[in-house]
Order: C-alpha cells, then sequence, then structure tokens
C-alpha cells in the first residue's frame, strides 16, 4: 500500500522530469563540456577523452531549425553550465575572501558564454545560406573564434576541445602538421556531421539501403575514415620513433609546493631550505641543469645582483649555483625602470643563473593574467582591483619580445604560467632556435585536480606541434618531462613535494610542418568563414 502511495505521489514528478529532458536535452551539452575535460582524479572521470567526441551533439541536433532567439537561449544557457562545471575550480583564488567567489565567476563565465553562443549563432546563420556546406561551416567557425580567443588583453585559449585529447598520443600526433587548431576543427567537424546524421535520421523514413546512400551517412563515414586513417598513421609515427635512453642534456625539476597564500617575507627562508634541500637531494642524480617554479622566489635575484644590493636570501641561492656548478633557472620578480617617472615596476619574470653563481639572462612574462596580473577597465571598476588584490592579485608590466636562454651550449624558450596555452609563442620559440621548452608555473592557488590538469594537458600539445622536448615546472604540480612526440618521460603527482630527473635526446627534435607555416588551417577557414559571411547577405536562404 505505501508503494502505491509513494509511486503514485512521484509519478507526476517524473513525468513532469521527463517532459523537462525531452524539451531541454540540449542541457546535456553543457554536462558533457565538463566531462571533456580532466576535473577529477577518478576512474569515471578519466573518459573525457571518449567525451568530447560526442560532446556538442545533443546542442547541434536542438538548434536545427530553431529560430535565433531560441538558439541564442539554447546556446548561452547551455554554456553558461559546462563553462561553470569546468571552471567552478578557478572560484577558489576568491573563495578565501568574502565575496571573491562570486566575482571571480561572475566575470568569468558569462565572458566565456558570449563567445560559446557567438560561435553557434554565426555558424548557424552562414549555414542557414549555404546548406550543403554546414558540415565545413561549423568547425570553420568554431575555429575562428578559437582563435579570436588568442587575440587581445583578455585572450583565455584554456580548454580548446582538442585539447582533451592529450592522451591520445596516435591522433594529436596531426598537430605537428595542422597544431591544436586543427585538432579543434577534426572534433568540431566529428560532433556535427554525427549530430547531422542523428538530426536527419530522426526526421526522415529511410531503408536499411537508403541510409547508406543519404548525404549525411557519407559524411560521417568518410570524416570516420579520415580520423582512422589520421591515428593510424600517427601510431605508425610513434612506432618508428621509440622512446629513447640516450641524454644529451639531464635536467632535474623541483616541485616544492610553497603555499602562495602564506606570507612571503615570514616564511621565505623556511622555503629557500625546502628548495635548496630538494635540489641538494637532486645532485646526486648529477644533472646539467636544475629548475624551480614560477615564483619560487619572490625576490629581485637579477637586479639587485647587477645592482649590487643582494640580500641573504639572494645571496644563498647564488652560492648554491656556485657550490653545485649547476645552472639554475627559477622565477622571481623582475624589475623594470621607467626612466622618464622615474619610477620602478614588477614584472613576474624567470632569471638563469649559471654554474658560477651568477644572474645572466632575465625573461619577463609576456602574456599575463587579465584580472590576477593586471586588472583591465581598474578606472571604471576600482571595487574589482581592491577586492582581487585582496586574494593576491597584483599589477605587473608585461614583458614584449621572447627571450632565448642557453645552458650547457643548448637553447631554450621560458614560458611562464599560462603562457604555455599560447601556441604561437612557443612556435615562435622554436624558430628562433630552441632546443627544448621551459614551463614554468605555480598552480599552487588552487588545490584542485581539474585546474592543475587543464592547465597541463596545453603542454603535450606543444611538444607534439613543435617536435621537441618540454620541461615543466610546477610548484604543486603537475610537473613533467615530455619528449617530442608527447609521452610523459618522468613526472612528480600534483601536490607532492619531490624532484625528478631526466635527460633529453635531442637527436629526436624534428622540425614540423607546423613549426615552419604555422596555422596554415586558421588561414584557411578564415578565408572560408569570411567570404561565405560577406556572401550571405546578397543570397536567400538555400535548400539542400
Amino acid at each position: 500500500m505505501m508503494y502505491k502511495r509513494i509511486a503514485k505521489f512521484l509519478s507526476p514528478i517524473a513525468g513532469r522530469l521527463l517532459k523537462m529532458m525531452r524539451e531541454h536535452y540540449y542541457l546535456a551539452s553543457g554536462l558533457l563540456i565538463f566531462l571533456s575535460f580532466p576535473s577529477y582524479d577518478a576512474w569515471f572521470f578519466k573518459g573525457f577523452v571518449f567525451f568530447a567526441w560526442f560532446s556538442l551533439i545533443p546542442l547541434f541536433v536542438a538548434v536545427k531549425g530553431k529560430g535565433f532567439k531560441e538558439i541564442l537561449l539554447m546556446g548561452f544557457t547551455t554554456g553558461l553550465l559546462g563553462n561553470y562545471l569546468t571552471y567552478h575550480w578557478i572560484g577558489a583564488f576568491g573563495a578565501k575572501v568574502s565575496g571573491g567567489y562570486l566575482v571571480v565567476l561572475s566575470f568569468l563565465i558569462p565572458a566565456l558564454s558570449v563567445f560559446f553562443v557567438t560561435r553557434l549563432l554565426l555558424a548557424e546563420y552562414i549555414s542557414r545560406k549555404f546548406e550543403g556546406l554546414r558540415f565545413l561551416i561549423y568547425p570553420s567557425v568554431w575555429v575562428f573564434m578559437d582563435m579570436v580567443q588568442t587575440i587581445g588583453f583578455l585572450a583565455f585559449p584554456w580548454t580548446f576541445i582538442g585539447y582533451s585529447q592529450y592522451p591520445f598520443l596516435p591522433f594529436i600526433q596531426i598537430s605537428s602538421y595542422v597544431g591544436i587548431m586543427g585538432v579543434n576543427f577534426l572534433m568540431i567537424l566529428a560532433n556535427y556531421v554525427m549530430a547531422d546524421f542523428i538530426y536527419s535520421y530522426r526526421r526522415n523514413s529511410y531503408s536499411k539501403i537508403s541510409i547508406l546512400r543519404m548525404p549525411p551517412f557519407v559524411r560521417l563515414a568518410g570524416t570516420i575514415f579520415l580520423l582512422l586513417i589520421i591515428t593510424l598513421w600517427g601510431g605508425i609515427t610513434m612506432i618508428q620513433n621509440p622512446p629513447s635512453s640516450r641524454s644529451d642534456l639531464k635536467v632535474s625539476v623541483i616541485q616544492s609546493c610553497i603555499s602562495p597564500w602564506k606570507s612571503w617575507e615570514s616564511n621565505k627562508m623556511l622555503y629557500l631550505d625546502k628548495l635548496l634541500q630538494l635540489t641538494d637531494a637532486s645532485m646526486n642524480e648529477k644533472p646539467d641543469f636544475v629548475v624551480w617554479s614560477e615564483s619560487a622566489t619572490l625576490e629581485h635575484i637579477y637586479y639587485d645582483y647587477h645592482y649590487a644590493s643582494l640580500n641573504p636570501f639572494e645571496k644563498r641561492v647564488l652560492n648554491m649555483a656556485q657550490s653545485t656548478g649547476t645552472p639554475l633557472l627559477t622565477g622571481e620578480i623582475g624589475i623594470i625602470e621607467d626612466y622618464f617617472r622615474k619610477d620602478y615596476y614588477p614584472q613576474n619574470s624567470a632569471v638563469l643563473i649559471n654554474g658560477d653563481g651568477i644572474p645572466v639572462t632575465t625573461y619577463p612574462k609576456i602574456h599575463i593574467v587579465p584580472f590576477g596580473e593586471w586588472f583591465p577597465y581598474e578606472k571604471w571598476f576600482p571595487f574589482v582591483k581592491e577586492l582581487i588584490t585582496r586574494f593576491g592579485a597584483t599589477s605587473f608590466v608585461p614583458g614584449i619580445v621572447p627571450v632565448t636562454f642557453e645552458a650547457k651550449n643548448r637553447k631554450f624558450g621560458v614560458l611562464i604560467c599560462y603562457e604555455g596555452i599560447f601556441f604561437r609563442l612557443c612556435r615562435k620559440y622554436r624558430n628562433l632556435g630552441a632546443d627544448y621548452l621551459v614551463n614554468i608555473t605555480n598552480d599552487g592557488w588552487t588545490d584542485s585536480y581539474s585546474g592543475h590538469m587543464q592547465h597541463f594537458s596545453a603542454s603535450v600539445f606543444r611538444a607534439v606541434e613543435n617536435g621537441l622536448w618540454y620541461v615543466r615546472a610546477g610548484n604543486t604540480g603537475f610537473s613533467t618531462l615530455i619528449d617530442p612526440y608527447g609521452r610523459i618521460r618522468r613526472s612528480i603527482p600534483i601536490l607532492k613535494e619531490g624532484y625528478l630527473t631526466g635527460g633529453m635526446d635531442f637527436s629526436q627534435n624534428h622540425r614540423t610542418f607546423y613549426t615552419r607555416y604555422g596555422d596554415v588551417i586558421f588561414y584557411l577557414v578564415l578565408v572560408f568563414t569570411l567570404a561565405l559571411l560577406c556572401w550571405a547577405p546578397f543570397k536567400g536562404r538555400s535548400d539542400e
């Protein structure tokens, strides 16, 4: 009797839920977008490589044939859901201060959702003028907007759909030709042709034979065949270039897990003790080069050395390099002078200290983080700057040009923090003669697995795109050594103190098509998209 009453009570609720799910099934794309990136260190969430291939299908099916107001609503709500789930960890930056979580997410999530829905609206507008080209228009517009998201002072190219495939090494070898933009194109293409096939199959009654002849099926089959060929080629490439045990240069990476939330001045000598202890332990491996993370020191080592004003902390660092005879790369706070205003300004910098204990090269970060390292529109929103400053943000002056370093007769380029997601900067370093890239970062502002691994995922692509070794030194991880084919050769788990030492075989380096010619795929889709966009106003709606 009780079960009947419960069933009677729940039946209308279940009915309403099912109706809502049928009407708003496109929101499943928001959930799948979240599941397409590393989120939690649990077995279920390790399927992100798979989920990404289907993440946009519900939304792509839902918007076809709908009015633009409906598309705007569906796209924006899906974007809000997907972006919030994917980026909620960023709220940890502001969670230490009352109201901070709300401020961080209130700006970022809606802004990213605007980019998301703009992709959808633009793709659908052009597609309705050129129905037969839909399967090319959608990925082209997506890539076009992806590139827009890398330009300007608010650039944030963080979770491109292609980054979800970083463990799928045979497939992503194609990025040595087409870069991350080409991988994005292929994945959006796959999502769209599957969605188009589902939509056409549901809308029409086909016999088993006629299904094989319908254009959506032909496009789907062709796309699957293309992806299989790409993956097979990538697998063969990796088999022909197996991991090497040869070592031309041995590097040690120190992961110290220093808290960025505690006072630097009060704790810096304790932090230095930890760094020196880990570095001393790494000397048992006889490295040629040692790397500390971004903000491993918040001193002015390069400036103070050249102006003879070293403090005890800085002297200990230089003495350590001199006593070991091993070059050291570390993050620091650089100083730039304004001779006109007679003032000094800080920079988020990297400094190379040679085996004689002399700071020889410094590089100030070019791509500084908006609202973290500088404040756009600070005159308009002073309260935002005040609040963000309270939970660790600061104002840095950006660098202007990339700088190549040299240690043990090998050149390398330095990427500070999220510069590792700026693929054009990495390509520039390769063309400047870098034998390897070093990414120093501090992701210790958050303890989340998702924040660390989402950031790391781009690193694999930078190595494959440019065919060179990639060293990553994270304060709290994920510290790794990656070979030119994207294989992780050494690593330290996140949030664990320690060091790794590994050798790099530079005979495995190779100049890629992407290094030589850059984002050719983007220029092709740019011409294609702009041509159709200019033609569209003069063309009525087409019928396929």
